[in-house]
């Protein structure tokens, strides 16, 4: 009897921690479930956490997102090195609260450092995200929750049939990397808690792959491509940039092939017009690539000849590697746009893409080419082109190595993916992906510049 006493009580006070915990969780006021809404269909759901404490606040993501993404080793690891946040907490806002007003900072990835002011009423978290220029750049709403993790596992599946349906070869789906992969990315959708750790967590394990361009993204790219052009219209950033080295040598610094064609359309024909200029260095070290527009429209002041650019078979196409009768009978491209060319490639077997002899006057000087491992995709194919034709000089290191043709694919909601869907080969079969573009003449990336002068003067005194 005694026993069955001891028991009862036991069994009581488990029950009574297990009901104070639980109504805790229920009626806890400072958990919120958090959309985090940057515009354009770019809307990051997470939860914070808040603690209040001698008229100061902080508000914090789940704790342990480093050990769910890179798992529990590398996190410690990168905790030690000061890599990663404390206890894995990705975004923290903290800063003065005032009654239910609540004014901070808050660093969060992709976005940098942010001003933050919102307010907390009848279990509700409105706020707003400010730049270092006092513009609102998004918008922070909670909502009481008991909630402390989303599921992904639908979305894990709609993912993985996407790219398998889209990808240029299904041969990439029968390596060991993309059975890893897709082993990895399952087990991390079955224990993320938010948008931040699926985000962070794909990019990380795609980065095994054996193959470039598979990028998995938060918001509707349509909706951002037009905001992104009505905000360059208003502030448009430059692309590119111009200086004069000496009387007879040119510097031009093209960051981007995204948004710089009206810059160069508008910069090469002036160096073109001035005969002084008999040398053009062309620095694209980080130029992480961009679209076809930008690109040809460098290539039109350049190019003095027809050039093949290379082949871009695509899933429709079986082949196995360069085969060179097989890629002659793709059709030959021109594209006007991006957009254009990432349709056509959507829906053939592949496209021979080529660059058509320019009527307008070229450079005709001596060029040089400065790259790094920042320099990737749509510089890549130029830069072989020039290197392997003899047509300018490449100083630096080794290009990117990252070079498919990737379109967007919508998979559920906000949640889209860019897959490859155009493979490359060069003119004469050399795949550039994983592989990069050597150097003709290699030094690091930071001599780079200093190289070409050394060079440039070298000539001038001969």
């Amino acid at each position: 009897m005694h026993g069955d006493t001891k028991m009862k009580f036991t069994l009581s006070i488990l029950f009574l921690i297990f009901f104070f915990t639980r109504s805790f969780a229920q009626k806890n006021p400072n958990h919120f479930k958090t959309d985090l809404d940057f515009g354009g269909g770019t809307v990051i759901s997470t939860f914070l956490d808040l603690s209040l404490s001698n008229d100061q606040f902080k508000m914090t993501s789940p704790k342990n997102a480093d050990k769910r993404i890179v798992g529990g080793t590398k996190a410690r690891l990168g905790r030690l090195m000061g890599k990663l946040p404390k206890k894995g907490k990705i975004i923290t806002i903290k800063g003065t609260q005032k009654m239910d007003s609540l004014l901070g900072e808050t660093k969060i990835p992709m976005f940098g450092k942010l001003k933050f002011k919102g307010t907390i009423h009848n279990g509700s978290l409105n706020g707003q995200l400010y730049n270092k220029d006092g513009v609102s750049t998004g918008t922070v709403l909670g909502q009481n929750s008991t909630e402390d993790r989303m599921d992904f596992s639908a979305l894990y599946p709609q993912l993985i049939k996407t790219i398998k349906d889209n990808i240029y070869s299904k041969r990439e789906l029968e390596t060991k990397q993309w059975k890893s992969f897709e082993k990895d990315l399952g087990k991390l959708f079955n224990k993320a808690h938010d948008d931040i750790e699926i985000f962070f967590g794909f990019s990380i394990l795609a980065q095994k792959l054996p193959f470039s361009h598979l990028y998995f993204l938060i918001g509707d790219t349509a909706q951002n491509e037009n905001e992104k052009e009505s905000e360059e219209k208003i502030n448009k950033p430059k692309s590119v940039v111009f200086e004069e080295r000496n009387l007879s040598t040119a510097y031009l610094q093209i960051k981007n092939f995204s948004s710089s064609q009206e810059e160069l359309a508008d910069i090469l024909p002036k160096i073109i017009e001035n005969k002084a200029y008999k040398n053009l260095i062309v620095d694209l070290r980080n130029n992480g690539g961009g679209g076809v527009g930008p690109a040809f429209e460098f290539a039109k002041y350049i190019v003095t000849e027809d050039l093949e650019v290379g082949y871009f078979p695509t899933n429709r196409l079986n082949y196995n590697g360069f085969e060179p009768e097989l890629f002659k009978t793709l059709p030959e491209m021109q594209p006007k746009s991006t957009n254009e060319f990432g349709k056509e490639l959507k829906k053939t077997p592949g496209v021979k893409l080529i660059f058509k002899k320019p009527n307008n006057p070229v450079f005709t000087g001596k060029l040089y080419i400065l790259t790094n491992g920042g320099t990737a995709s749509t510089c890549e194919p130029i830069v072989y082109a020039l290197k392997s034709r003899k047509k300018a000089i490449i100083i630096g290191e080794t290009t990117c190595g990252a070079m498919l043709s990737a379109s967007p694919f919508g998979v559920s909601g906000k949640y889209m993916l860019f897959i490859p869907v155009g493979d490359f080969y060069t003119h004469d079969g050399v795949r550039l992906d994983r592989v990069g573009v050597e150097p003709d003449i290699k030094v690091k990336s930071e001599d780079a510049d200093e190289k070409a002068m050394e060079m440039i003067n070298e000539r001038k005194e001969r």
